[in-house]
């Protein structure tokens, strides 16, 4: 059986946001897919070192709702995509950014982003 390629697209860095494409890139890899995770100017947030999710307003309830439900942190998400070998990048960076990420990570351009969602099985973004 061919093996599918999936494209996982992070947009935002705010709590709500962070959680989706960490839970789909996780289970396509599990699942045996190839996994590109690739982040936005301002879902590189996700990577950094000291990322703390905040979410939006009136979505407070969310930090503790997940807190009490034992839920991973997005950096052990980010762990686990890891580990199960998901690949990362970052689109259109600023290389002179002082930003320190907790995993390496690629950077592409907006067009590669564009041809590898053409040629994924599954494309999605949050």
């Amino acid at each position: 059986m061919e093996t599918k390629k999936v494209l996982v697209l992070a947009m935002h860095n705010e709590l709500e946001s962070a959680y989706p494409p960490l839970n789909i890139a996780v289970g396509a890899a599990a699942s045996g897919a190839e996994v590109s995770l690739v982040f936005s100017r301002k879902g590189i947030d996700i990577l950094a070192e000291n990322y703390v999710p905040l979410p939006s307003k009136g979505l407070e309830y969310l930090s503790n709702a997940l807190k009490n439900f034992e839920v991973s942190s997005v950096h052990e998400l980010l762990e686990i995509a890891v580990d199960l070998g998901v690949q990362l990048y970052v689109v259109d960076l600023d290389i002179h950014t002082d930003t320190s990420f907790k995993f390496d990570a690629d950077q592409v351009s907006i067009k590669w982003v564009l041809n590898e969602a053409a040629k994924a099985d599954l494309f999605v973004h949050f």
